[in-house]
């Protein structure tokens, strides 16, 4: 592989949404927040926010909301080259907001411009310089074509010799748990990193705890597999070790796209060649910094933050890898209107 300052290291693949937010009951909000997120581009954000050069592949509305998107994500500082617009309406979600980082989600995307990706698209995207190709459960669960293309670029980066990392992500909203789990075992065979949240293991694998939802993905062929379990922390295990991380949140304002973090956390140690143990106290430092404020994309931490924390529990490793990395990242906030 060749790289160079312009080559994203990362490629994530998945749909970004129109956030529509209320902090009062819907049915009686008089105000409603616009905002923006999408796992994949969180992830993006996350890992460019730690200073590794990112890109976001996914696909807009030719409507006033893609235009905000669109806008909005020149700001962000994630390469935008694979960025499409077309085919379908921009997906939205409306989001109810509760006490202590408790919310409720409605979903508005089926026939979106993301449901339309194919394994076509997936034959446009330069693998050459790429480190990592991040995948995940909810563009498998928006159409057929976006779960043929979810296996293709698994495929071609399997191929080009970049780690595939899958987060399984399962949103009960779209489908059930039977056909999530048939949809992630068709990319786990190619996949070296998988993520499950604690709850989503119980509902789609059927596992009773955070240790046999670790051991089934990592039967299926991943060499990493890591359990998020919001405030209980996280279980990462691999084939000769395993660790369990407490959560390092002071308080929990925003639990929505925490996981997100913790992916993006994640990545960055495995691209960056750590173990796996120095990876997930990455992957809970980002997650633990980014819980403590609202919102799942603007509140997502850059180094110097994450750093910080690192330094303060004394995870020596974790300050070492984030002062291992050559990039500054761009402070801009990315901030939603």
């Amino acid at each position: 592989m060749t790289t160079d300052s312009n080559t994203p290291r990362l490629v994530s693949l998945g749909e970004v949404m129109i956030e529509l937010s209320a902090q009062a009951p819907l049915a009686d909000a008089a105000v409603i927040d616009r905002s923006y997120s999408g796992d994949a581009l969180n992830v993006a954000v996350a890992v460019h926010r730690l200073g590794v050069p990112s890109a976001i592949v996914t696909r807009l509305g030719e409507d006033p909301f893609g235009d905000y998107l669109f806008n909005q994500f020149r700001g962000l500082g994630v390469d935008l080259r694979y960025v499409a617009r077309g085919g379908g309406p921009t997906g939205l979600y409306v989001v109810e907001q509760g006490g202590q980082g408790a919310y409720d989600i409605w979903y508005y995307r089926r026939h979106s411009a993301a449901s339309t990706v194919s394994p076509a698209d997936m034959e446009q995207i330069d693998l050459d310089g790429v480190e990592m190709v991040h995948l995940n459960g909810i563009a498998q669960a928006i159409s057929a074509s976006s779960r043929q293309a979810t296996r293709r670029l698994a495929e071609r980066g399997r191929a080009a010799g970049a780690l595939v990392a899958f987060d399984l992500n399962f949103r009960p909203q779209i489908w059930d748990g039977p056909a999530a789990a048939d949809a992630a075992d068709e990319v786990l065979p190619l996949v070296d990193v998988a993520l499950c949240g604690f709850d989503e293991g119980q509902m789609v694998f059927g596992t009773a705890d955070p240790e046999s939802t670790a051991a089934r993905l990592l039967d299926r062929g991943p060499r990493v597999a890591a359990v998020s379990m919001a405030e209980a922390g996280a279980y990462v295990a691999w084939a000769d070790g395993e660790i369990r991380l407490p959560t390092v949140a002071r308080i929990v304002e925003g639990a929505q796209g925490g996981g997100d973090a913790f992916a993006g956390g994640l990545a960055v140690g495995e691209l960056l060649g750590q173990n796996p143990a120095t990876s997930a106290r990455l992957a809970t430092v980002v997650a633990g910094v980014k819980v403590e404020r609202v919102g799942p994309l603007v509140s997502l931490p850059y180094r110097a933050e994450v750093h910080e924390r690192a330094a303060e529990l004394g995870w020596d490793d974790v300050v070492a890898v984030l002062e291992s990395v050559d990039a500054k990242p761009d402070q801009t906030s990315g901030a939603c209107e």
